[in-house]
Protein backbone atom coordinates (compact mmCIF):
# COMPACT_ATOMS: atom_id res chain seq x y z
CA UNK A 1 0.00 0.00 0.00
CA UNK A 2 2.73 2.06 0.70
CA UNK A 3 3.40 5.23 2.59
CA UNK A 4 -0.21 7.50 3.29
CA UNK A 5 0.72 11.16 3.63
CA UNK A 6 -2.40 12.58 5.59
CA UNK A 7 -3.37 16.12 4.37
CA UNK A 8 -6.03 17.99 6.02
CA UNK A 9 -9.23 18.79 4.19
CA UNK A 10 -12.15 19.66 6.70
CA UNK A 11 -11.65 16.91 8.93
CA UNK A 12 -9.49 16.18 11.80
CA UNK A 13 -7.39 12.95 12.00
CA UNK A 14 -8.01 12.04 15.15
CA UNK A 15 -12.42 11.85 14.40
CA UNK A 16 -13.94 8.67 13.21
CA UNK A 17 -14.18 7.95 9.83
CA UNK A 18 -17.79 9.37 9.04
CA UNK A 19 -18.11 7.82 5.34
CA UNK A 20 -17.01 10.59 3.72
CA UNK A 21 -15.37 10.58 0.45
CA UNK A 22 -11.75 9.97 0.52
CA UNK A 23 -9.19 10.79 -2.30
CA UNK A 24 -5.42 9.04 -2.95
CA UNK A 25 -2.87 10.09 -5.53
CA UNK A 26 0.01 8.82 -6.82
CA UNK A 27 2.71 9.06 -9.68
CA UNK A 28 1.22 6.25 -11.78
CA UNK A 29 3.51 2.90 -11.32
CA UNK A 30 4.47 4.25 -7.95
CA UNK A 31 3.79 3.60 -4.27
CA UNK A 32 3.60 6.51 -2.26
CA UNK A 33 0.19 8.14 -1.45
CA UNK A 34 -1.13 11.05 -0.39
CA UNK A 35 -4.72 11.29 1.46
CA UNK A 36 -7.51 14.10 1.69
CA UNK A 37 -10.81 13.51 2.92
CA UNK A 38 -13.47 16.16 2.78
CA UNK A 39 -17.34 15.67 3.04
CA UNK A 40 -17.64 18.15 0.43
CA UNK A 41 -16.06 16.30 -2.75
CA UNK A 42 -17.97 15.30 -5.70
CA UNK A 43 -17.07 12.83 -8.84
CA UNK A 44 -18.13 14.70 -11.24
CA UNK A 45 -15.41 17.73 -10.87
CA UNK A 46 -12.15 14.88 -10.29
CA UNK A 47 -13.22 12.00 -12.07
CA UNK A 48 -15.36 13.33 -15.59
CA UNK A 49 -13.41 16.46 -16.49
CA UNK A 50 -10.15 14.38 -18.09
CA UNK A 51 -11.25 12.66 -21.81
CA UNK A 52 -8.58 10.61 -22.49
CA UNK A 53 -10.14 10.08 -26.09
CA UNK A 54 -11.19 13.68 -26.76
CA UNK A 55 -7.90 15.07 -25.51
CA UNK A 56 -6.22 13.23 -28.10
CA UNK A 57 -8.66 14.19 -31.18
CA UNK A 58 -7.78 17.94 -29.72
CA UNK A 59 -4.10 17.57 -29.75
CA UNK A 60 -1.55 19.72 -31.38
CA UNK A 61 -2.15 18.76 -35.67
CA UNK A 62 0.37 17.30 -37.44
CA UNK A 63 -0.61 19.34 -40.21
CA UNK A 64 0.52 22.89 -40.85
CA UNK A 65 -1.38 25.53 -38.70
CA UNK A 66 -2.74 28.69 -40.43
CA UNK A 67 -1.92 31.94 -38.25
CA UNK A 68 -4.84 33.91 -36.97
CA UNK A 69 -3.49 37.14 -38.42
CA UNK A 70 -1.83 36.05 -41.31
CA UNK A 71 -4.10 33.31 -42.76
CA UNK A 72 -2.06 32.55 -45.93
CA UNK A 73 0.52 31.47 -43.49
CA UNK A 74 1.43 28.56 -41.60
CA UNK A 75 3.84 27.36 -39.30
CA UNK A 76 5.19 23.83 -39.22
CA UNK A 77 3.39 21.79 -36.24
CA UNK A 78 6.63 20.16 -35.37
CA UNK A 79 8.83 23.49 -35.07
CA UNK A 80 6.12 24.57 -32.62
CA UNK A 81 6.00 21.34 -30.70
CA UNK A 82 10.18 21.18 -30.52
CA UNK A 83 10.18 24.51 -29.10
CA UNK A 84 7.31 24.07 -26.31
CA UNK A 85 9.03 20.80 -25.72
CA UNK A 86 12.28 23.02 -25.19
CA UNK A 87 10.23 25.24 -23.15
CA UNK A 88 8.91 22.39 -20.26
CA UNK A 89 12.76 21.25 -20.53
CA UNK A 90 14.01 24.68 -19.00
CA UNK A 91 10.51 24.61 -16.45
CA UNK A 92 12.01 21.50 -15.26
CA UNK A 93 15.44 22.77 -14.64
CA UNK A 94 13.54 25.57 -13.11
CA UNK A 95 14.94 28.33 -14.88
CA UNK A 96 12.94 31.68 -14.50
CA UNK A 97 13.59 32.75 -18.00
CA UNK A 98 13.27 30.87 -21.09
CA UNK A 99 14.83 30.92 -24.82
CA UNK A 100 12.01 31.01 -27.14
CA UNK A 101 9.20 32.83 -24.69
CA UNK A 102 7.98 35.27 -22.38
CA UNK A 103 6.40 34.96 -19.19
CA UNK A 104 2.67 36.60 -19.41
CA UNK A 105 1.52 34.74 -16.16
CA UNK A 106 2.92 33.02 -13.09
CA UNK A 107 1.94 34.09 -10.05
CA UNK A 108 0.22 30.70 -9.65
CA UNK A 109 3.27 28.25 -10.30
CA UNK A 110 5.61 27.01 -8.07
CA UNK A 111 8.79 26.75 -9.80
CA UNK A 112 10.32 24.32 -7.27
CA UNK A 113 7.92 22.28 -6.65
CA UNK A 114 6.97 22.33 -10.77
CA UNK A 115 3.45 22.53 -10.31
CA UNK A 116 0.46 25.32 -11.06
CA UNK A 117 -0.72 27.06 -14.31
CA UNK A 118 2.85 28.91 -16.58
CA UNK A 119 0.98 31.26 -19.38
CA UNK A 120 4.26 32.76 -21.78
CA UNK A 121 3.75 33.73 -25.40
CA UNK A 122 6.57 33.22 -28.16
CA UNK A 123 9.16 36.09 -28.40
CA UNK A 124 9.18 36.54 -32.18
CA UNK A 125 7.33 35.37 -35.40
CA UNK A 126 6.30 32.80 -35.63
CA UNK A 127 5.93 31.62 -32.23
CA UNK A 128 4.83 35.09 -30.93
CA UNK A 129 1.41 33.87 -32.80
CA UNK A 130 0.74 31.41 -30.05
CA UNK A 131 0.14 31.69 -26.41
CA UNK A 132 1.24 28.52 -24.16
CA UNK A 133 -0.75 27.62 -21.30
CA UNK A 134 1.31 25.13 -19.23
CA UNK A 135 -0.43 23.06 -16.14
CA UNK A 136 1.49 21.14 -13.81
CA UNK A 137 0.67 19.19 -11.04
CA UNK A 138 2.17 16.53 -8.57
CA UNK A 139 0.43 13.59 -6.31
CA UNK A 140 1.26 15.93 -3.40
CA UNK A 141 0.07 19.23 -5.30
CA UNK A 142 -2.58 18.04 -6.09
CA UNK A 143 -4.62 16.53 -3.15
CA UNK A 144 -3.24 20.36 -1.37
CA UNK A 145 -6.00 22.00 -2.56
CA UNK A 146 -6.39 24.08 0.31
CA UNK A 147 -3.17 24.98 0.64
CA UNK A 148 -3.04 26.87 -2.99
CA UNK A 149 -4.41 30.01 -2.17
CA UNK A 150 -7.99 31.85 -1.75
CA UNK A 151 -8.77 31.49 -5.29
CA UNK A 152 -7.98 28.07 -6.06
CA UNK A 153 -9.99 27.50 -2.00
CA UNK A 154 -12.80 29.21 -3.48
CA UNK A 155 -12.69 27.21 -6.11
CA UNK A 156 -12.12 23.87 -4.57
CA UNK A 157 -15.04 24.62 -2.45
CA UNK A 158 -17.75 25.80 -4.70
CA UNK A 159 -16.84 23.55 -7.15
CA UNK A 160 -16.56 20.79 -4.77
CA UNK A 161 -13.29 19.52 -5.47
CA UNK A 162 -12.90 21.41 -8.92
CA UNK A 163 -9.32 22.41 -9.28
CA UNK A 164 -7.77 24.47 -11.87
CA UNK A 165 -6.24 21.93 -12.72
CA UNK A 166 -9.03 19.88 -14.21
CA UNK A 167 -10.95 22.66 -15.23
CA UNK A 168 -8.17 22.93 -17.68
CA UNK A 169 -9.32 19.83 -19.35
CA UNK A 170 -12.75 21.36 -19.99
CA UNK A 171 -12.06 24.37 -21.68
CA UNK A 172 -11.60 22.72 -25.54
CA UNK A 173 -14.74 20.74 -25.23
CA UNK A 174 -16.40 23.74 -23.79
CA UNK A 175 -15.16 25.74 -26.07
CA UNK A 176 -16.82 23.65 -29.09
CA UNK A 177 -20.34 24.01 -27.70
CA UNK A 178 -19.59 27.88 -27.10
CA UNK A 179 -18.35 28.33 -30.98
CA UNK A 180 -22.03 26.68 -31.83
CA UNK A 181 -23.80 29.15 -29.84
CA UNK A 182 -21.98 32.14 -31.18
CA UNK A 183 -22.34 31.26 -34.63
CA UNK A 184 -26.09 30.34 -34.46
CA UNK A 185 -26.69 33.87 -33.18
CA UNK A 186 -27.24 36.62 -35.47
CA UNK A 187 -26.17 38.88 -32.97
CA UNK A 188 -23.51 37.37 -31.34
CA UNK A 189 -21.71 36.07 -34.15
CA UNK A 190 -20.87 39.71 -35.98
CA UNK A 191 -19.23 40.55 -32.52
CA UNK A 192 -18.14 38.11 -30.40
CA UNK A 193 -15.19 35.73 -31.22
CA UNK A 194 -12.62 33.52 -29.44
CA UNK A 195 -9.05 31.75 -30.13
CA UNK A 196 -8.59 28.23 -31.37
CA UNK A 197 -7.15 25.91 -28.88
CA UNK A 198 -5.32 22.56 -28.88
CA UNK A 199 -4.09 20.41 -26.22
CA UNK A 200 -0.18 19.35 -26.02
CA UNK A 201 1.36 16.75 -23.80
CA UNK A 202 5.24 16.37 -22.99
CA UNK A 203 7.18 13.62 -24.10
CA UNK A 204 8.09 11.11 -21.81
CA UNK A 205 6.30 12.83 -18.63
CA UNK A 206 4.59 10.67 -15.87
CA UNK A 207 0.48 10.74 -15.41
CA UNK A 208 -0.82 10.59 -11.53
CA UNK A 209 -2.98 8.16 -10.23
CA UNK A 210 -6.33 9.23 -8.69
CA UNK A 211 -8.47 6.78 -6.71
CA UNK A 212 -11.65 7.87 -5.12
CA UNK A 213 -13.36 5.88 -2.26
CA UNK A 214 -17.26 6.56 -1.19
CA UNK A 215 -17.34 8.93 -3.78
CA UNK A 216 -20.35 9.32 -5.83
CA UNK A 217 -22.67 6.28 -6.24
CA UNK A 218 -19.68 4.20 -6.33
CA UNK A 219 -17.35 2.67 -3.39
CA UNK A 220 -14.60 3.12 -5.50
CA UNK A 221 -13.35 5.16 -8.90
CA UNK A 222 -10.33 5.45 -10.74
CA UNK A 223 -8.29 7.84 -12.84
CA UNK A 224 -4.83 8.16 -14.94
CA UNK A 225 -4.63 11.87 -16.13
CA UNK A 226 -1.41 13.65 -17.11
CA UNK A 227 0.94 15.13 -14.40
CA UNK A 228 1.62 17.55 -17.23
CA UNK A 229 0.26 19.32 -20.25
CA UNK A 230 -0.73 22.77 -22.28
CA UNK A 231 -3.28 24.39 -23.89
CA UNK A 232 -1.69 25.98 -26.78
CA UNK A 233 -4.11 29.19 -28.08
CA UNK A 234 -3.91 31.67 -30.98
CA UNK A 235 -2.31 34.81 -29.53
CA UNK A 236 -4.84 37.67 -29.76
CA UNK A 237 -3.65 41.48 -30.35
CA UNK A 238 -5.73 42.96 -28.07
CA UNK A 239 -6.77 46.78 -28.03
CA UNK A 240 -8.09 46.94 -24.41
CA UNK A 241 -9.28 44.83 -21.72
CA UNK A 242 -12.57 44.58 -20.51
CA UNK A 243 -13.40 46.72 -17.29
CA UNK A 244 -16.05 47.16 -14.49
CA UNK A 245 -15.89 50.42 -14.58
CA UNK A 246 -17.45 50.66 -18.17
CA UNK A 247 -20.92 50.56 -18.24
CA UNK A 248 -21.13 49.21 -21.98
CA UNK A 249 -18.45 46.48 -20.77
CA UNK A 250 -20.73 45.26 -17.77
CA UNK A 251 -23.65 45.11 -19.77
CA UNK A 252 -21.97 43.52 -22.62
CA UNK A 253 -20.19 40.70 -20.25
CA UNK A 254 -23.44 40.24 -18.69
CA UNK A 255 -25.79 39.77 -21.50
CA UNK A 256 -23.27 37.03 -23.10
CA UNK A 257 -23.16 34.99 -20.00
CA UNK A 258 -26.80 34.86 -19.89
CA UNK A 259 -27.25 34.12 -23.86
CA UNK A 260 -24.27 31.35 -23.13
CA UNK A 261 -26.47 29.68 -20.37
CA UNK A 262 -23.68 29.87 -17.42
CA UNK A 263 -20.96 28.49 -19.34
CA UNK A 264 -18.81 30.48 -19.12
CA UNK A 265 -16.96 32.70 -16.26
CA UNK A 266 -18.11 36.34 -17.15
CA UNK A 267 -15.17 37.29 -14.65
CA UNK A 268 -14.28 41.46 -16.38
CA UNK A 269 -10.42 39.61 -17.11
CA UNK A 270 -11.92 36.96 -19.37
CA UNK A 271 -13.05 39.62 -22.40
CA UNK A 272 -10.85 41.57 -24.30
CA UNK A 273 -11.61 43.98 -27.14
CA UNK A 274 -9.95 43.26 -30.64
CA UNK A 275 -7.14 45.01 -32.34
CA UNK A 276 -8.66 46.13 -36.15
CA UNK A 277 -12.05 43.71 -35.63
CA UNK A 278 -13.10 45.33 -32.66
CA UNK A 279 -14.93 42.23 -31.73
CA UNK A 280 -15.06 40.81 -27.73
CA UNK A 281 -12.64 37.90 -27.66
CA UNK A 282 -13.41 35.18 -24.78
CA UNK A 283 -10.03 34.30 -23.38
CA UNK A 284 -10.76 31.35 -21.07
CA UNK A 285 -13.35 28.95 -22.20
CA UNK A 286 -13.39 26.74 -18.30
CA UNK A 287 -17.04 25.23 -18.11
CA UNK A 288 -18.33 27.51 -15.37
CA UNK A 289 -21.19 24.91 -14.28
CA UNK A 290 -18.29 22.23 -13.22
CA UNK A 291 -16.19 25.19 -11.19
CA UNK A 292 -19.32 26.07 -9.70
CA UNK A 293 -21.41 23.25 -9.68
CA UNK A 294 -24.32 24.59 -11.42
CA UNK A 295 -26.64 21.61 -12.21
CA UNK A 296 -28.80 24.58 -13.80
CA UNK A 297 -28.09 27.82 -16.05
CA UNK A 298 -28.90 30.46 -14.12
CA UNK A 299 -29.40 34.87 -15.03
CA UNK A 300 -28.64 37.49 -13.48
CA UNK A 301 -29.26 41.49 -14.02
CA UNK A 302 -25.10 42.84 -12.97
CA UNK A 303 -21.91 41.63 -11.71
CA UNK A 304 -23.41 42.42 -8.46
CA UNK A 305 -25.72 39.92 -8.30
CA UNK A 306 -23.47 37.48 -9.82
CA UNK A 307 -21.12 37.40 -7.20
CA UNK A 308 -23.97 37.69 -4.52
CA UNK A 309 -25.32 34.19 -5.74
CA UNK A 310 -21.66 32.74 -5.15
CA UNK A 311 -20.92 34.08 -2.03
CA UNK A 312 -24.54 33.01 -1.24
CA UNK A 313 -24.38 29.70 -2.57
CA UNK A 314 -20.85 28.72 -1.58
CA UNK A 315 -21.57 29.76 2.10
CA UNK A 316 -24.86 27.48 2.12
CA UNK A 317 -23.10 24.36 0.46
CA UNK A 318 -19.76 24.31 2.83
CA UNK A 319 -21.31 25.59 6.05
CA UNK A 320 -25.27 24.91 6.06
CA UNK A 321 -25.42 21.94 3.80
CA UNK A 322 -26.84 18.88 6.30
CA UNK A 323 -25.10 15.55 6.51
CA UNK A 324 -28.34 13.70 4.96
CA UNK A 325 -28.17 16.79 2.23
CA UNK A 326 -24.42 15.26 1.23
CA UNK A 327 -25.44 11.86 1.68
CA UNK A 328 -28.00 12.30 -0.72
CA UNK A 329 -25.94 14.29 -3.13
CA UNK A 330 -23.19 11.20 -2.83
CA UNK A 331 -25.73 8.76 -3.81
CA UNK A 332 -27.50 10.41 -6.29
CA UNK A 333 -24.88 12.85 -7.65
CA UNK A 334 -26.41 15.45 -10.42
CA UNK A 335 -24.03 16.27 -13.17
CA UNK A 336 -22.83 19.75 -14.00
CA UNK A 337 -25.16 21.65 -16.71
CA UNK A 338 -23.53 20.82 -20.03
CA UNK A 339 -25.03 22.92 -22.21
CA UNK A 340 -28.02 23.24 -24.84
CA UNK A 341 -27.91 19.56 -26.30
CA UNK A 342 -28.82 21.05 -29.50
CA UNK A 343 -25.52 22.93 -29.55
CA UNK A 344 -23.38 20.01 -27.35
CA UNK A 345 -24.49 17.22 -30.18
CA UNK A 346 -23.56 19.55 -32.86
CA UNK A 347 -19.95 20.47 -31.26
CA UNK A 348 -19.61 16.57 -31.08
CA UNK A 349 -20.49 15.66 -34.76
CA UNK A 350 -18.08 18.72 -35.40
CA UNK A 351 -15.18 17.17 -33.58
CA UNK A 352 -15.82 13.70 -35.07
CA UNK A 353 -15.71 14.88 -38.73
CA UNK A 354 -12.39 16.61 -37.56
CA UNK A 355 -10.67 13.71 -36.50
CA UNK A 356 -12.33 11.53 -39.91
CA UNK A 357 -10.96 14.01 -42.09
CA UNK A 358 -7.80 14.05 -40.04
CA UNK A 359 -7.29 10.32 -40.26
CA UNK A 360 -7.82 10.51 -43.90
CA UNK A 361 -5.21 12.76 -44.14
CA UNK A 362 -2.44 10.81 -42.61
CA UNK A 363 -3.34 8.08 -44.20
CA UNK A 364 -3.12 10.13 -47.99
CA UNK A 365 0.50 11.27 -46.41
CA UNK A 366 1.49 8.00 -45.60
CA UNK A 367 0.23 6.84 -48.80
CA UNK A 368 2.88 9.16 -50.86
CA UNK A 369 5.23 8.77 -48.62
CA UNK A 370 5.66 5.10 -49.70
CA UNK A 371 4.98 5.74 -53.30
CA UNK A 372 8.26 8.02 -53.23
CA UNK A 373 9.78 5.54 -51.47
CA UNK A 374 9.54 3.00 -53.91
CA UNK A 375 10.06 5.71 -56.84
CA UNK A 376 13.51 6.31 -54.95
CA UNK A 377 14.51 2.38 -54.95
CA UNK A 378 13.45 2.01 -58.58
CA UNK A 379 15.76 4.52 -59.56
CA UNK A 380 18.66 2.76 -57.44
Amino acid sequence: MGFIFFIHGNKSLFRPYDGSPVLTTNWVGKQRLHYLQDSHLEIFPLFKTFDKEYFYQRHLPQTPIPFRYHPDQSIDPHILNEAIENFFYEVRCQKKQYSDFVILKKETFNLKKQAGLLVVRGKTFPLNQFVVKLFMETPRSFIRAYNKGFVAVCHFITGHGATRYMLGFTRLKNLDVIEEMIQDSPEWSKIVDLPRKWFWLPKNYPWIHLAGYHIGSEDQVFLDFPGAYAIIADAIDIERDFSLKNPIDCKMGIDLFNYLQSLIDPHSNNFVIEKETGKIIIIDTEHLPTMVSLKEPIKVDSYRSWYSYLVKKGFQEYFLRTVEERKKLQAHPVEPYKGPEKYVEKARKKIEKLEKNYNKHLKEEEKKTKQKLRKSRHLN
